[in-house]
C-alpha cells in the first residue's frame, strides 16, 4: 500500500496508475476541505485555477476519475460529475478509450497568430484628454484590503459572518432553484422587479420603518450608490444647485460632482443638518437624518419635522439615505423623513447591504410613482 500526501492509504494498482505523479495532485488539491460541502465545485475551482495559472498546461491528460477520488478520499461520482461539467465548460475535453485532457487555447495564442499585431498599453496621457469625467480623481475613503487582520479594524460597512443567517440563505436559494421558481425570476422582466421582492419590502421592511407605499412607488437597485446615481442622472444638469452635507458622504458628493459643478456644501450641527437658506435654495439635497454620515448623529424629530417645512418652502427634493435605520435601537421611535412627508418632496433610499451583506449590492428607492 502507498500513502497519500494527506496519510490516506492508496491501493497499490492505483498508486502504479498514478505513479510519480500522486504527489503533484495530492499538492494541487491540499486546499480541499475534504469534510465541507459543495466538494464538486471546489475541485472545479482547483482545475479552473490551475489551468488558467498555467500548473496544468494545454493537453495534459487528467488522472482518471478513479484514482483521482482515491487521493484525494472522496466518492467517484464526485470526481465524475465535476470533470463532466469541466467538459461542458470547455476546460476539459473527453476523448473515448483515453482519458480526459485539458483544453482550451494556449496563452500566447494571440500574440502567435500570423496578421495580428502585438498589444501594445497606451499610457495615461493617450487618454487624458478624452475623459468626460475623472472619477479618479475624486477625494474618497480608502478601505485597506487586510482589514480583518488589523487589531482595531474601525472599517465601516462592514458585516460579520458569524451573524449571517447561513441556514435561512441556503434555504431560500433551495427554494429559488426549484423549477417553477426559476420559471419566475429568470425570465425577463424588462422594467418591472420581482414582484414577490417589492411584496415583502412592502410587508416586512418599509413598515417597521413607518412608511407605506404601493408596488409602483418602489423600485429595486444594485445597492444605494446604485439609486442615487439613478436619482442624480434623473434630476441633475450642468446647472443644478445640490446640497450635500458636510461632513457629508463621499460617493454620493463625488457622483453629484460627475453632473454639476454646482455642489454646495450643507452645515451639519449637534442635531443633523441645518435646514437653513442655503438648505432652501437648493434643488436637491442629501440627507442621513437616521444616522448622519459620518458624525453619527441622529436628527431629532422637531429638526425632522423642519426640515420638511424647508423643503416644502423652497420646494426642494430630498434624497433621504437611511443606509443604516434598521440597526441603530435609538432612532426604533423616530420615523424616516419619507413617513412624514405630506407634499412628496422626498425620496427614499434603502439599502440591505448593513442588515444582510454589503456583497449582495442590494438596495431600492421609494418614490412618488412618476418619479
Amino acid at each position: 500500500m502507498a500513502r497519500t500526501p494527506n496519510g490516506g492509504a492508496i491501493a497499490s494498482s492505483d498508486a502504479a496508475a498514478l505513479g510519480k505523479d500522486e504527489l503533484f495532485w495530492g499538492a494541487l488539491f491540499r486546499g480541499l476541505n475534504r469534510g465541507g460541502s459543495f466538494l464538486q465545485l471546489q475541485i472545479r475551482q482547483i482545475i479552473v485555477t490551475a489551468i488558467e495559472d498555467g500548473r496544468l498546461p494545454l493537453g495534459m491528460k487528467m488522472p482518471s476519475s478513479r484514482d483521482l477520488a482515491t487521493v484525494l478520499k472522496v466518492s467517484r461520482n464526485t470526481v465524475v460529475i465535476a470533470y463532466e461539467q469541466l467538459v461542458d465548460q470547455n476546460f476539459l475535453v473527453s476523448r473515448q478509450r483515453s482519458g480526459y485532457f485539458v483544453a482550451g487555447l494556449p496563452k500566447k495564442f494571440a500574440t502567435e497568430t500570423p496578421g495580428l499585431a502585438e498589444v501594445t498599453s497606451r499610457g495615461d496621457e493617450h487618454w487624458a484628454d478624452r475623459f468626460a469625467v475623472r472619477p479618479s480623481a475624486h477625494r474618497n475613503i480608502v478601505k485597506p484590503l487586510d482589514w480583518q487582520t488589523h487589531p482595531y479594524p474601525f472599517i465601516f460597512g462592514q458585516f460579520d459572518p458569524s451573524l449571517f443567517p447561513t441556514n435561512d440563505w441556503r434555504e431560500s436559494a433551495r427554494a429559488a432553484l426549484s423549477v417553477p421558481e426559476i420559471n419566475n425570476w429568470a425570465r425577463d422582466l424588462i422594467d418591472g422587479d420581482d414582484p414577490a421582492l417589492i411584496e415583502q419590502l412592502q410587508l416586512q421592511v418599509l413598515p417597521r420603518r413607518g412608511i407605506h407605499a404601493r408596488a409602483d412607488e418602489i423600485m429595486m437597485t444594485i445597492g444605494a450608490q446604485h439609486a442615487l446615481y439613478l436619482i442624480a442622472t434623473l434630476f441633475i444638469n450642468g446647472q443644478t444647485k445640490v446640497g450635500i452635507e458636510e461632513p457629508g458622504y463621499p460617493d454620493a458628493r463625488n457622483i453629484f460632482r460627475m453632473l454639476t459643478p454646482n455642489v454646495v456644501p450643507l452645515s451639519v450641527d449637534g442635531e443633523g443638518l441645518v435646514p437653513d437658506a442655503t438648505f432652501q435654495s437648493c434643488a436637491l439635497a442629501y440627507v442621513t437624518a437616521s444616522h448622519q454620515c459620518p458624525t453619527a448623529v441622529t436628527m431629532p424629530l422637531p429638526r425632522r419635522v423642519e426640515l420638511l417645512k424647508a423643503a416644502a418652502a423652497g420646494d426642494v427634493v430630498v434624497v433621504e439615505d437611511d443606509y443604516e435605520g434598521e440597526l441603530m435601537p435609538e432612532t426604533a421611535t423616530l420615523p424616516p423623513l419619507k413617513s412624514l412627508d405630506r407634499a412628496s418632496n422626498v425620496l427614499y433610499v434603502g439599502s440591505l447591504s448593513k442588515a444582510l451583506a454589503p456583497g449582495l449590492r442590494l438596495g431600492y428607492v421609494v418614490a412618488p410613482a412618476p418619479v
